[in-house]
């Protein structure tokens, strides 16, 4: 049952007063006849850079059942919490786990905000804040499964207050790396020409504003929080408010950097994607 639980880290830890960014389902893992989470523990998080704000979509798929010893149980719920003595989860500072849904939220455990997932479900979480400290940061969760043995068939909609304990397990290998700032952007020239994208964050597609004073080409380029280049373009821009659709249909949920380029002036934002 131990596969079981890797998935489970995820889903479950939330901080119910702050701003969570809506997360959504992965199409493609849902599809697919595998359970656990997306993106799963070989694969990891994205890393971050300290003072640069982080988002990382996750995907949840909880299994209906599980055998054992020949038996059959079917899942409840599970409960992840905070193990005792330690820090929100050792997530990296400035991180948190997040999920909307009220009804997911278990009261607050070891100092930090637990969370309950009903079995034969598909939720979704995010990992978001600003992370002040560089490092590599191994998560520490606690997982509870709770099921009801039986002989038959397992409902489709299980009982989430019912069912026993039927296994704990720490979980202490899923991580996230957290690089110093030394990109070297800089947002430049802030305000020289009202650039901004709407809306911000945004899922799929955002409108990219800017002011020119004079008709010349406008090179736009996207970059990605590892500062690679993701997306370019020229803009034949007009005198006066200019303003260009950017698809981001296939890129990955997360910070971006935007930058135009206007004769000699530059001009770099951020831009935070997620709900893909």
């Amino acid at each position: 049952m131990k596969k079981i639980y890797l998935f489970l880290f995820i889903a479950l830890i939330g901080i119910a007063n702050a701003q969570v960014p809506t997360c959504s389902l992965n199409p493609t893992f849902i599809a697919s006849n595998k359970v656990g989470i997306f993106p799963d523990s070989a694969t990891n998080f994205l890393q971050g850079t300290v003072g640069i704000p982080y988002v990382q979509n996750i995907t949840v798929k909880v299994p209906k059942d599980t055998t054992s010893a020949g038996i059959k149980f079917c899942f409840n719920r599970f409960i992840l919490s905070n193990p005792t003595a330690t820090t929100n989860y050792k997530l990296p500072p400035g991180l948190n786990f997040g999920v909307i849904p009220v009804a997911l939220q278990n009261g607050t455990i070891n100092a930090a905000p637990s969370f309950k997932f009903p079995g034969n479900a598909n939720n979704c979480a995010v990992i978001y804040g600003t992370p002040t400290t560089a490092g590599t940061y191994t998560l520490s969760l606690k997982i509870d499964a709770y099921a009801t043995p039986t002989l038959g068939s397992c409902s489709p909609s299980p009982n989430v207050s019912g069912g026993s304990v039927v296994s704990t397990q720490t979980l202490n290998y899923y991580i996230i790396k957290i690089n110093p700032n030394t990109t070297g952007l800089k947002e430049i020239g802030k305000n020289s020409f009202n650039l901004q994208n709407i809306p911000n964050p945004f899922s799929n597609k955002t409108n990219v504003k800017f002011f020119v004073s004079e008709p010349a080409p406008v090179k736009l380029t996207v970059y990605n929080t590892l500062g690679d280049l993701v997306y370019s373009t020229t803009i034949n821009a007009e005198p006066g408010d200019n303003d260009y659709l950017l698809n981001a249909d296939n890129w990955n949920n997360g910070m971006y950097f935007y930058t135009i380029k206007y004769k000699n002036f530059t001009e770099t934002k951020r831009m935070i994607l997620f709900n893909n």
